[in-house]
């Protein structure tokens, strides 16, 4: 059942890949897990700088991208995207998400603590079933910019937030970096 399991999600990737669906830094670490027999990759994302704008807070799904890069930023693409706000404006930076399905909960543990060892201190079990293994990092930052239209702080200040943003993004995509080498160390 594994091998089915783990084919079937091999194909969508390499259908979302073709599609160019897929966030581009992420992939040499997607290729190295999914080398490795006893796991296979779900959703994932390298990290991001966002600006979205949201009705309500919480309801992500009405929430509109008025920015999204997976790359550094600059304070003129920032600013560009808050201009366009109509709701509560928020500028983010979302970590890396990497989902791993593992054969067994040995094989999660193994990727857990090899998670653990490159610097990604938020990683567990989010599913049972498939014995499906989340990890992420704490590179986050949501900060509300404009409601309703009007800015809450001046270009200085978005400035000085899309630098942040910037390390912050770089820190988490080393981590992914040093997961990929810690991967190339397996003998599962």
């Amino acid at each position: 059942m594994w091998t089915e399991y783990r084919q079937s999600k091999l194909r969508i990737l390499e259908e979302a890949r073709q599609r160019g669906e897929v966030d581009g830094d992420i992939l040499p670490l997607l290729d190295a897990i999914n080398s490795i027999p006893s796991y296979v990759t779900l959703s994932s994302c390298s990290g991001r700088v966002v600006v979205m704008d949201m009705p309500e807070f919480g309801r992500k799904l009405e929430a509109e991208f008025l920015g999204k890069w997976h790359h550094g930023v600059t304070a003129k693409e920032v600013i560009k995207a808050v201009e366009r706000g109509r709701f509560t404006t928020w500028f983010m930076v979302h970590p890396p998400i990497i989902h791993v399905a593992c054969k067994n909960l040995y094989f999660a543990n193994e990727i857990m603590q090899a998670a653990n060892r490159a610097g990604f201190k938020r990683c567990g079990l989010i599913s049972i079933k498939n014995n499906v293994v989340e990890i992420t990092s704490f590179e986050r930052m949501e900060v509300p910019v404009a409601v309703e239209g009007k800015r809450l702080v001046d270009d200085s200040s978005l400035c000085v937030m899309a630098e942040i943003a910037n390390r912050k993004l770089e820190r988490a995509k080393e981590k992914l970096e040093r997961l990929k080498k810690e991967l190339s160390l397996f003998q599962p």
